[in-house]
């Protein structure tokens, strides 16, 4: 039976497959946990994950993997988990990457295509000074342990990556933004890179002539009907425009350039043609800016240590008064009192 669990959901929650959560029950078993005992603490029914296509609420998606790390006794459960998932499991979005010509090709395929599989992580590839940024962005509101999130995330992306340039592919540093755990050692022995906690995003870091390689074992008699499939999909789950907009901030964030010239060019619309369709839904291009920004500098003032300079920074705020000032209209206090009621 299909269980589709979008009743559990808040308004507006992001939403994802099960199919990248499907081998966490065989992974409990395997560390001497029941699976059923771990689903029910996380407040899902025994079958959430017993068919890929099923939809879990991110917020469950993450009360599962806090859950798998209490019952297991492994605050790092979600780098297991995370370096559990192959391609295979993203549906056409993993076919896609399995096949396209070049590994810059399967990135760019993913940042494209990612949303079919849900609305969790946003991802964005970038480049500077001929190094490579994957980065990824929680889209839902801040969660409560949403650092098992960005874990789960880093590790799927690094197996991935592997998947397309070889077993002993390894990113020459790893961004993780939250705090350093207690215990950093799996992570070394996972990535295989210098790592860097408390920054202001999650990426991984690696040489911009891995994008030109060929993928390994791709084939070009199966990409076209593949990449047919995608856009029969695209054209049927088109996405309203609030959300692609916040799509493109997020991609946009990552990159340091945030402007909405920048959107309505990712969007392919006029500036003005962008304004007067978000005015028709009763929004603003400003407002959900200020969504995401508020979103952004929460998960960063929980989950880092980052100075506020540099938060501000990070959400193209030109000082910290301005970014203070921003918040206070959000939250109702300033960011500093926020961060003490947040801290963990």
């Amino acid at each position: 039976m299909e269980h589709n669990l979008t009743g559990m959901a808040r308004v507006g929650e992001g939403m994802l497959r099960a199919a990248p959560l499907q081998h966490i029950p065989s992974l409990l078993t395997t560390l001497g946990v029941k699976p059923e005992k771990v689903l029910r603490a996380a407040g899902l029914p025994s079958g959430a994950l017993s068919r890929p296509e099923n939809i879990v609420p991110v917020s469950k998606a993450i009360s599962l993997i806090t859950a798998c790390a209490a019952f297991t006794g492994r605050p790092h459960f979600g780098l297991l988990a995370g370096r559990g998932v192959v391609l295979a499991q993203y549906g056409l979005v993993g076919m896609r990457m399995m096949h396209a010509p070049t590994v810059g090709a399967a990135l760019r395929g993913l940042v494209l295509s990612l949303h079919l599989n849900g609305r969790a992580m946003v991802p964005a590839i970038s480049i500077r000074d001929r190094v490579a940024a994957l980065s990824f962005s929680l889209y839902d509101d801040a969660i409560e342990g949403s650092f098992h999130a960005t874990d789960f995330t880093l590790a799927s992306a690094c197996t991935a990556m592997r998947a397309l340039c070889g077993p002993r592919w390894a990113p020459a540093e790893v961004l993780v933004a939250h705090r350093a755990p207690v215990d950093v050692r799996p992570y070394r022995r996972f990535f295989k890179a210098p790592l860097r906690f408390g920054t202001n995003r999650s990426a991984l870091l690696f040489s911009a002539a891995w994008l030109d390689r060929s993928v390994i074992g791709a084939s070009p008699a199966l990409r076209k009907s593949i990449e047919q499939a995608v856009a029969d999909m695209l054209r049927q789950q088109d996405l309203e425009l609030t959300v692609r907009v916040r799509r493109a901030l997020y991609s946009q964030f990552t990159q340091d350039d945030v402007s909405i010239e920048g959107v309505a060019g990712m969007l392919r619309l006029h500036k003005r043609t962008l304004n007067r369709r978000l005015a028709q839904q009763g929004t603003s291009f400003a407002k959900i800016l200020g969504e995401v920004r508020f979103q952004i500098a929460r998960q960063l003032l929980v989950e880092t240590d980052l100075p506020f300079t540099e938060v501000a920074a990070t959400l193209s705020y030109t000082d910290v008064s301005a970014f203070s000032r921003a918040f206070r209209s959000w939250a109702g206090m300033a960011p500093s009192v926020w961060r003490q009621a947040h801290a963990p």
